[in-house]
């Protein structure tokens, strides 16, 4: 099992319009992929800092892949994807982690 998180950071003021536009990314992700990601709001006015991360679970690295890419080749999520990134400071990060216990 691993744990898949990418972190946004927004540009200032954006924090309440990026909430709302992550809530359409999960739309996404499950309609494309079934999973069930989660955000969470992770720093409050910290310059610099992933104001949010988008968390899901799965099973295997190759499930991540798959999902990554029936998502990313969505155009409805293509055409998204380049109105949130104008609320972004930078590209989002990944990180993903191997869950032990």
């Amino acid at each position: 099992m691993y744990v898949s998180r990418l972190s946004f950071s927004t540009l200032p003021g954006k924090g309440p319009q990026a909430a709302q536009e992550l809530k359409k990314l999960v739309e996404f992700i499950g309609k494309d992929t079934g999973a069930r990601p989660r955000v969470l709001r992770t720093h409050f006015a910290s310059t610099g800092e992933a104001d949010f991360q988008l968390e899901q679970e799965v099973e295997s690295l190759s499930e991540l892949e798959r999902q990554v890419h029936d998502v990313s080749g969505d155009g409805a999520f293509q055409q998204w994807s380049q109105g949130f990134s104008q609320l972004l400071r930078c590209s989002p990060q990944r990180q993903v982690f191997e869950v032990l216990s």
